[in-house]
């Protein structure tokens, strides 16, 4: 399983949306991303922007990951959507170990 950084930029339609109908909208996604086998962690919205921020973990499975960015994309309701594979403090940390054992000669070198 990968855990994912998903960025969003709301239309003015999300917002109003919001507005009209207060809810939790972790708990009204969940099922969305429970439909793809997806495990929906956060669901932020940021302070000062149009942007939201949602962490999910799902399988390695790029055609899944994708159908969920057009799935939410065609709703209509954002600008924008990128998601980013993101990992832990600790699971970077053990990339810095084993990036301490390859040998690399940069260009030029």
């Amino acid at each position: 399983m990968g855990r994912y950084l998903a960025t969003i930029d709301g239309t003015t339609e999300a917002f109003q949306g919001f507005i009209n109908n207060p809810e939790d909208r972790k708990a009204s996604n969940s099922p969305l991303f429970n439909s793809l086998g997806f495990e929906l962690e956060h669901y932020w919205v940021g302070v000062g922007e149009s942007r939201l921020y949602i962490v999910f973990t799902a399988p390695d499975n790029d055609v899944d990951i994708q159908a969920l960015v057009m799935a939410i994309c065609a709703s209509g309701i954002v600008h924008s959507m990128n998601i980013s594979r993101i990992m832990t403090a600790e699971e970077a940390k053990k990339s810095m170990e084993k990036a301490q054992a390859i040998i690399y000669s940069p260009p030029g070198n």
